[in-house]
């Protein structure tokens, strides 16, 4: 993050992105960033612009980013390998070098027939590399959600609530090193859990044993659930700071419209982002009083 004041001053316009940040690329960044902050008072145009900027900036981006390493790159390699080398490595396996380009080439046409939808939406050629796109990263994905979720609980849940690791009581000892602390923490996971299997079982008649363990179950997931949404909300409080902490940057006087290297009121006031903050919300307090003049009045 750059220092409030710059020992270098800008340039105004700059693709280095080792040198201090552009004077217009600092316009625009704070433009954006209050344009989507204006969100809060309502949907209107400045969000608008900003969504419409970065969903179109976003996709050119990641289109061109997954045909230079997915496609050219991969041809280009396999079509090298294959006049030199016998076999090339495809997917973690060694396999002919034309057969790897054959691959290659299935997948690019594949690829062109996903874009036919564009073209024609109710053609049959975009409904094959649809559905061994869905079908390939489903099965990916529960071997990955199996490997990481449920391999990983079972094997949390048989582990011994004794540790050998654990010290005793002592003035140099924090708590959570104690043995103490590690059998009442397992204690508490396996309670948790088995109250939470026990909520989700269906297949016997609720007594009041299994209510209660139910009810524990359902506390146990309200927890569960609350840290969760806790934590989501730490990281989008921490990406708030950011972003403001880069609005402050750019108060700078070297980024005031006046220009210049000295701080005073002046330069705070022309600086971008103070003076688009301005200007957004007179426009939009401009654009709230026409459409209360357009909209009738009571009968």
């Amino acid at each position: 993050m750059m220092p409030p004041l710059l020992q270098v001053p800008p340039s105004f316009f700059s693709l280095d992105s080792s040198a201090p940040p552009d004077v217009l690329g600092g316009w625009i960044a704070c433009f954006l960033t209050l344009a989507v902050f204006s969100f809060l008072y309502r949907d209107n145009p400045f969000y608008k612009l900003a969504e419409h900027v970065f969903i179109g900036l976003g996709t050119a981006y990641f289109a061109l980013q997954y045909y230079e390493q997915g496609v050219l790159q991969k041809l280009q390699t396999h079509i090298v390998d294959a006049s030199v080398l016998e076999t090339v490595k495809l997917g973690g396996h060694e396999v002919p070098a034309d057969v790897a380009i054959g691959l290659r080439a299935a997948a690019v046409v594949l690829s062109g027939m996903l874009l036919l939808r564009l073209v024609a939406p109710s053609s049959w050629a975009p409904r094959w590399p649809l559905a061994i796109m869905v079908g390939v990263y489903a099965a990916l994905k529960m071997t990955g959600e199996t490997q990481s979720k449920l391999v990983l609980l079972v094997g949390n849940s048989i582990q011994p609530i004794v540790s050998s690791e654990a010290l005793p009581f002592g003035p140099d000892v924090r708590i959570e090193q104690t043995a103490l602390w590690f059998t009442a923490t397992k204690l508490i996971y396996y309670i948790g859990l088995i109250c939470v299997l026990g909520h989700f079982v269906f297949t016997f008649r609720r007594t009041r044993t299994l209510a209660a363990v139910s009810r524990i179950g359902v506390v146990t997931l309200m927890i569960t659930f609350g840290s969760m949404f806790g934590f989501t909300v730490l990281g989008r409080i921490a990406l708030l700071i950011e972003r403001v902490a880069m609005l402050k940057d750019y108060t700078a006087p070297e980024y005031a419209l006046a220009g210049g290297t000295q701080a005073g009121l002046l330069a705070t006031v022309l600086s971008p982002p103070v003076l688009l903050t301005v200007l957004m919300v007179a426009l939009l307090a401009l654009g709230a009083l026409r459409r209360r003049e357009r909209s009738p009045g009571p009968a």
